[in-house]
């Protein structure tokens, strides 16, 4: 018995340049999904100094400062990269939106340096200033924010709160923008009242 070669018709360049755009098309919705649907969240811990104090009701945690205006109060809150992509962090506020329209002012941003080896810990002594760092998948970034109390009118027992922080970060290449839950609310109370003069 004698095999005799079978014709097997060439794959056309029309084909070879249908199939292309699909896999270029299938690989730009898959980056474009990883990339926009990434999410950061709170972290395990933050901190304050002496200068406040916390409580704790049901579900919620309050960390609580006395209003005193023209004045700053340190806090720390971690963020969380839950991956499965690294991040790069490069920014971070306590308000969102335009300047004149912000309660807050952020004075102030410093981290302390986290690896795979170390536990979150918050060590103002060993804090450096910000500047855009990456952040691995599972990890996590404490972040020391030093806020200005606004001079503004307060009623007696009012409070200024506010409970994340705008993030700007990149994923894959691609600038991201997000409201990061801190896992707790910030209060700015007044137990007196207030009126600038």
């Amino acid at each position: 018995m004698t095999l005799k070669p079978v014709h097997v018709p060439p794959v056309t360049r029309r084909r070879r340049l249908v199939v292309a755009a699909v896999l270029a098309v299938a690989l730009c919705a898959g980056y474009l999904s990883v990339a926009i649907g990434h999410r950061l969240d709170h972290g395990s811990s933050w901190w304050h100094g002496a200068d406040a104090e916390s409580r704790t009701e049901e579900q919620r945690t309050e960390v609580r400062f006395a209003f005193n205006p023209g004045g700053q109060i340190t806090f720390g809150a971690s963020i969380r990269n839950p991956g499965p992509m690294p991040v790069t962090i490069t920014g971070i506020t306590a308000n969102d939106g335009p300047a004149d329209r912000q309660v807050f002012k952020t004075a102030r941003l410093a981290v302390n340096q986290a690896d795979e080896a170390t536990v979150v810990m918050f060590d103002p002594a060993a804090a450096t200033p910000f500047r855009p760092i990456k952040v691995g998948a599972g990890m996590e970034l404490p972040v020391f924010v030093t806020i200005t109390i606004p001079d503004v009118e307060m009623a007696p027992g009012s409070g200024l709160f506010f409970d994340d922080l705008a993030v700007d970060y990149a994923v894959l290449g691609l600038p991201r923008h997000q409201q990061v839950p801190m896992g707790f609310r910030l209060l700015v109370h007044s137990p007196n009242g207030y009126v600038p003069r």
